[in-house]
């Protein structure tokens, strides 16, 4: 249990950081100092998207590898 919990806590840590990063680059390079509340809207979401998909890609991602890895090594 402790291990499934280390490894959640790094997955959501990587995805984070990841995603911070992205999010940023998308603002600064994208949607640079909004002139109007749209585009302000507009930005956060496609930052949001982008985000929460990176996220749950990385999440899977990490799943896929810890779960391939039992197995290998199990056979």
């Amino acid at each position: 249990m402790k291990g499934k919990i280390t490894g959640a806590l790094m997955s959501g840590v990587f995805g984070g950081l990841l995603c911070s990063i992205i999010s940023g680059l998308l603002n600064y390079f994208v949607f640079p100092f909004p002139e109007n509340i749209m585009d302000n809207v507009m930005g956060h979401t496609f930052g949001g998207f982008f985000c929460g998909f990176f996220a749950g890609l990385i999440g899977v991602l990490m799943h896929i590898k810890f779960h391939s890895d039992k197995r290998t090594s199990n056979s």
